[in-house]
């Protein structure tokens, strides 16, 4: 019972000293993850501003793939919208940023964060994955299954077909969204 007693207090001491080091190192690293957070956000919606003004962030409350938009004006009048979006992928949700036109046009996207499988659909990642959707909407259909590709451009996404319905499903309702709002 001693021997028992003695392994489990040493056990337990050693849990301590585990949850006191994550401890300092959270409380050393959280800040500097939170910055870089920020400045990817900031990096991404100076790419997609396209030169225009960008609004402060207007949240949205609901239970649709829309979290949120910022304006991008130009001599006060609203040009398009960043607006901040989440698409269903293969492993999770994944979070996206995508500039739109008051006319429903996808000026650009960009993956900010999501847990899609490398080689696959972390693909979409790269810019040149993205471009599938670029100047879609505004009358022309935004991809949202492969039968709206050419074959391809269907073969290109052969293995990550989740991932890019995901993203195209949420980039519509981005459009859908941007043309409800207008130009406020």
């Amino acid at each position: 019972m001693k021997e028992v007693m003695k392994i489990g207090g040493k056990l337990a001491a050693i849990c301590a000293i585990a949850a006191i080091a994550l401890g300092i190192v959270n409380a050393i690293t959280e800040p500097i993850i939170i910055a870089a957070r920020a400045e990817k956000v900031r990096l991404a919606l100076i790419e997609l501003s396209v030169g225009l003004e960008i609004g402060e962030l207007n949240e949205v409350n609901n239970e649709g793939a829309i979290l949120g938009y910022y304006p991008l004006s130009s001599l006060e009048n609203i040009k398009a919208y960043i607006v901040n979006i989440i698409g269903s992928g293969y492993a999770g949700d994944m979070n996206l940023l995508t500039a739109i036109s008051l006319e429903g046009e996808v000026l650009s996207v960009v993956l900010m964060k999501h847990t899609e499988t490398p080689g696959l659909g972390k693909e979409a990642e790269n810019a040149s994955y993205m471009e599938k959707f670029i100047g879609k909407g505004n009358g022309s259909i935004i991809p949202s299954s492969k039968s709206h590709l050419d074959p391809k451009e269907a073969d290109s996404i052969a293995g990550a077909s989740i991932t890019f319905i995901g993203i195209g499903k949420a980039l519509n309702e981005a459009a859908d969204f941007v043309g409800q709002l207008g130009g406020m």
